[in-house]
């Protein structure tokens, strides 16, 4: 069966559906576009389509990514097109491609990167606040409390950070970014991280808002664009 792999934004418009709403959204949008997307057996047939890593409630992103099985034939630009009309403000498919490789978006996300916007009160200089970022990554472990379906248990989240440094700042403002693991093995929220870090700068910072600037695949060690045509024909880039 052909597949084919969007990338997609989600806005300001739609941050604060669920995921669950977000396919309902998607699964309209496809019917009205009259596309020719597989469907699922059984009584209650759904389309085939996988998202990517869920984007929590209230977050913004610029890289969002689903698969999708067709049964007819319809080229990526025009399932772009076609989809894109009937969205709603706040969803745009950026980029569409033919898929080829078994492994479906969901499963194959390793890492994500993100953009924290921070509101400070109070004098907070770049040198200040690269102070305290390199504090907190130097230390040997950060522990947080996770929350599981059962239970709450410490968790050491600093294997999970694999990149955090100071972006813009201005008078009330600063940016994080940060690059952190991601999917089944291992994820790491970005709401989860801020709140380990903010106990470090002390009273006078409030989270602003998170934006997912990127999701990634790992192929043969090499962290990858899940909309790199090796990924998609489902060969593994050299080192």
């Amino acid at each position: 069966m052909n597949g084919l792999r969007i990338k997609f934004l989600r806005g300001e418009e739609v941050k604060y559906i669920s995921h669950l709403d977000l396919m309902k959204v998607f699964e309209r949008a496809l019917r009205r576009a009259r596309l020719p997307v597989a469907y699922s057996q059984g009584f209650n047939p759904h389309p085939e389509m996988i998202f990517g890593l869920p984007l929590s409630v209230g977050v913004t992103s610029e890289a969002e990514y689903a698969d999708f099985g067709l049964e007819g034939n319809v080229s990526p630009a025009d399932f772009m097109r076609r989809l894109n009309a009937q969205l709603p403000a706040g969803l745009k498919v950026l980029e569409a491609k033919k898929k080829f490789a078994k492994d479906n978006i969901m499963a194959s996300i390793t890492m994500a990167s993100y953009r924290i916007t921070v509101s400070a009160e109070g004098h907070f200089d770049r040198e200040f606040l690269q102070e305290k970022i390199n504090d907190f990554i130097e230390r040997p472990t950060i522990i947080v409390k996770k929350e599981t379906k059962s239970k709450v248990r410490d968790v050491d989240i600093k294997p999970m950070i694999h990149q955090l440094c100071l972006g813009d700042s201005e008078e009330g403002t600063f940016t994080v970014n940060s690059l952190l693991s991601a999917g089944s093995s291992a994820n790491l929220k970005p709401e989860l991280l801020y709140d380990a870090f903010a106990d470090t700068f002390g009273p006078g910072i409030k989270l602003k808002a998170i934006h997912r600037t990127g999701l990634f695949v790992s192929r043969n060690g090499v962290m990858v664009d899940p909309m790199d045509d090796r990924v998609l024909e489902g060969t593994n880039p050299k080192r």
